[in-house]
C-alpha cells in the first residue's frame, strides 16, 4: 500500500513540476496597467496629487477615461510607488496610505499583471538621467520591466505653459492623450527585447 501511495505522490510531482514555469510564463505574458501620480500646481487649477492607472478603455473600471482615477491601490501597487518615490526623491507614504483610501491587498484584475513585489525591486536597476532631456515636461521618474512601462511619476508643479507647450492650464497638468503621454515616455524604455527592471530618474 505504501509503495502504491509513494507511487502516486511520485507520479503527482511529475505532473505538477512543469506546470509552475507554464504559469509563470502565462503570468508574465500579460501587459501591465500602468500606474502613477501626477502633481500638478492649484493655483491653476490643477489637481495636487491625483494618482491615475491606466486600465483599457474598455475595462468598466476605465469609465472610457484617458486617465483613470485610482480609487484604491491594489496588490503590490502602494509599496512599489513607495519605492520610485524614494529614488526620486519623494516620500509619499502618508499621502498614498489615506489617500484616496487605504490601500487593499488583492489584485482584481486577472487579466492584468499586478505591479512588481518589495522582492523584484530589490533587483531593479536604477538610471539617473538629466531633467532637461525628460521626453516629457514634469517627468519626474518611470519603471520599467524590459520595455513595458509599470508606473511613473510626473510633477508639473513650477513648470510654465510654455514650457509644457499649453496655451490654458488643465486639470492633469498636461494635455495630451494617452497615447502621446506612452510614446514620449517609453521613448526612454530599454529596447524591446530586454528583461528585468529598471527605474529611469531624471534630476536636476
Amino acid at each position: 500500500m505504501r509503495r502504491i501511495q509513494r507511487a502516486v505522490l511520485i507520479v503527482a510531482a511529475a505532473l505538477w513540476l512543469p506546470a509552475a514555469p507554464a504559469a509563470s510564463q502565462t503570468e508574465a505574458a500579460k501587459p501591465y496597467a500602468p500606474v502613477g501620480l501626477f502633481f500638478g500646481a492649484i493655483e491653476e487649477g490643477a489637481r495636487i496629487f491625483t494618482p491615475a492607472r491606466l486600465l483599457p478603455f474598455e475595462h468598466p473600471d476605465a469609465l472610457g477615461h484617458e486617465f483613470p482615477t485610482v480609487l484604491q491601490l491594489h496588490g503590490s501597487e502602494f509599496p512599489m510607488l513607495l519605492w520610485l518615490g524614494e529614488q526620486a526623491g519623494f516620500r509619499l507614504g502618508p499621502t498614498l496610505q489615506r489617500y484616496p483610501t487605504e490601500p487593499a491587498g488583492d489584485w482584481p484584475y486577472a487579466d492584468l499583471r499586478p505591479a512588481p513585489d518589495t522582492t523584484a525591486l530589490r533587483r531593479a536597476v536604477v538610471l539617473r538621467r538629466l531633467r532637461a532631456a525628460a521626453p516629457l515636461p514634469g517627468l519626474r521618474a518611470a519603471l520599467f520591466d524590459g520595455s513595458q512601462l509599470v508606473a511613473f511619476l510626473v510633477d508639473t508643479r513650477g513648470l510654465s505653459l510654455a514650457e509644457r507647450g499649453m496655451s490654458r492650464p488643465t486639470s492633469m497638468g498636461l494635455d495630451l492623450a494617452r497615447v502621446e503621454f506612452l510614446r514620449r515616455i517609453t521613448s526612454a524604455a530599454p529596447p524591446p527585447g530586454s528583461s528585468g527592471l529598471v527605474a529611469v530618474i531624471w534630476v536636476p
